[in-house]
């Protein structure tokens, strides 16, 4: 018996054979049986587990060494299917309401796949990739308030507004007199040495905030917190008061950072107060808009974001509240001449010509740190012209008026105590069994065990967080799968544990 493979098992063990027609059917088939598993799963999360550990025997299959030999794309797969995909983290769930992640959408996913496939380089080129994205960025720029902006796609939020604090750095220095290209941060010998830049942001800044001053080389002492007021919204006074402080002790001011959506409770920043300050100071102003830059397609909530329109540049992910998979975020830089100046890139292996593929040059390579990009655009495009930028704004205002009607269910039971205002889509809030039960420690300990007994139920999930010293379960909202009887399976858990927690009290 001859034991040369035949051409259906070669395919069976490979990837597939680009020569045989068998290979392309075999990968085609598996293609198509991938589809399904996945649409299959989507369509019934509801009856599902938000989030199951992973099985102990399975844990450890993650610490096998690397095969030397394959076993075939079919076999790969179905490693995949049982042992990665029932173990993520939930966030497709309908009842996922633990960090700001979007749920991904059934067309992006396939439109992922689609700019997968096609594989093309986003640093530039004359393609129509590069195209999408230009248009995307400026349909953006236009719907949040600032037409004719230059920007990119990013991965994250953090990469985005680290990108805009860059280009604020050499934008302002430059208008001091001083080349934060050439010399960076540094005291170079023989020469004075430079005051030390400070940007501000107040205490609620998302942790990006300090990472940016120490990659850029500014040290983490260059960003200045600055205090809160009640409902957390960065206080503006204090803020004026160390500007001056910093600036008569031989520092440099050169960028505030206002937040349109705090990642601890949803509060946002007086965003004109701020416009108005920078103006006054010729500072840069700067809106991590993460999530809540997103407001401004919603007729509800629009006027929260008020302001965004004056700012330098903005930061948003479209992989929080635009429903997209990741990594799919976005900066704005409103000065498009500003924005290349701060990463244009002159190497003779990258020059534009005047005809062929590389007519128009490498675009995005001159406005950011990466070369090598994927296509990001590409789902957010296809989506826009499937839905209309209207749908967006819809989800935005489901996901706002359901938190409220979480609100109104807190604050008018017995059980339960809201613990920060909700002004768009996080809510913060405890289980508490009686008004006089326990003091903050021992409701503290009571809600972190609830919080990870709600968790492992798989029924819900939300996350944590600590305000004025208490712990918090927290409700970050930006699903779109949610409906009205989710938020009640949400509350009916928290109560269900939190009486099996605390039995003969309330």
């Amino acid at each position: 018996m001859s034991i040369t493979p035949t051409l259906s098992s070669l395919a069976d063990r490979a990837t597939f054979d680009p020569v045989s027609p068998d290979g392309w059917d075999s990968l085609r088939a598996l293609g198509h049986r991938m589809l399904d598993d996945l649409i299959d799963a989507q369509s019934v999360l509801s009856t599902q587990s938000v989030w199951q550990p992973v099985p102990p025997d399975l844990l450890r299959s993650f610490d096998e060494v690397g095969p030397t030999d394959g076993e075939g794309a079919a076999a790969a797969y179905e490693r995949f299917r049982t042992r990665v995909l029932p173990y993520g983290l939930g966030n497709w769930h309908p009842r996922f309401f633990g960090w700001v992640q979007g749920n991904g959408t059934p067309l992006a996913m396939l439109a992922d796949m689609l700019a997968s496939g096609m594989n093309p380089h986003l640093g530039g080129f004359h393609q129509a990739p590069a195209m999408v994205e230009r248009q995307v960025v400026r349909w953006f720029a236009e719907w949040l308030g600032l037409p004719g902006a230059s920007g990119l796609f990013v991965t994250g939020g953090t990469m985005a507004n680290v990108h805009a604090l860059a280009c604020a750095r050499i934008t302002v220095a430059r208008r001091l007199g001083r080349d934060a290209r050439r010399d960076g941060a540094q005291a170079w010998p023989g020469e004075p040495a430079p005051s030390p830049f400070v940007f501000y942001g107040s205490t609620e800044t998302h942790g990006w905030a300090q990472k940016a001053a120490e990659w850029l080389g500014l040290g983490a002492r260059a960003f200045r917190t600055v205090p809160v007021d009640a409902e957390y919204r960065v206080h503006v006074d204090a803020l004026q008061t160390m500007i001056t402080a910093d600036r008569a002790a031989g520092l440099t001011p050169f960028c505030v950072i206002g937040t349109a959506g705090t990642v601890n409770t949803g509060a946002t920043d007086d965003l004109v107060a701020l416009a108005d300050l920078c103006a006054d100071e010729q500072l840069w102003f700067h809106v991590d808009g993460a999530f809540g830059a997103l407001a401004a397609l919603s007729p509800l909530v629009r006027d929260q974001v008020c302001g965004m329109e004056r700012a330098d540049s903005v930061a948003f992910d479209l992989h929080k509240w635009g429903s997209m998979p990741f990594e799919c975020a976005c900066v704005l830089v409103r000065d498009a001449s500003a924005h290349h100046e701060a990463f244009r890139n002159t190497a003779t292996y990258l020059a534009p010509g005047d005809r062929g593929p590389t007519a128009g040059g490498m675009y995005f390579n001159e406005r950011g740190l990466d070369l090598t990009r994927g296509f990001k655009a590409l789902k957010v495009w296809m989506q826009l012209h499937a839905d209309g930028v209207s749908h967006f704004g819809r989800v935005i205002t489901q996901n706002v008026q359901q938190v409220r009607r979480l609100v109104g269910i807190i604050v008018s039971h017995p059980e339960l105590e809201l613990l920060a205002p909700a002004p768009l889509n996080i809510v913060c809030f405890r289980y508490r069994p009686s008004p006089t039960h326990g003091d903050g420690t021992t409701l503290d300990a009571l809600n972190r065990e609830l919080l990870v007994r709600l968790q492992e139920s798989g029924v819900a999930l939300p996350s944590s967080t600590v305000l004025g010293g208490r712990f918090a379960i927290r409700v970050a909202h930006v699903n779109h799968r949610t409906r009205d009887e989710d938020i009640d399976a949400l509350v009916e858990a928290v109560l269900s544990e939190g009486r099996r927690l605390s039995p003969g009290i309330g």
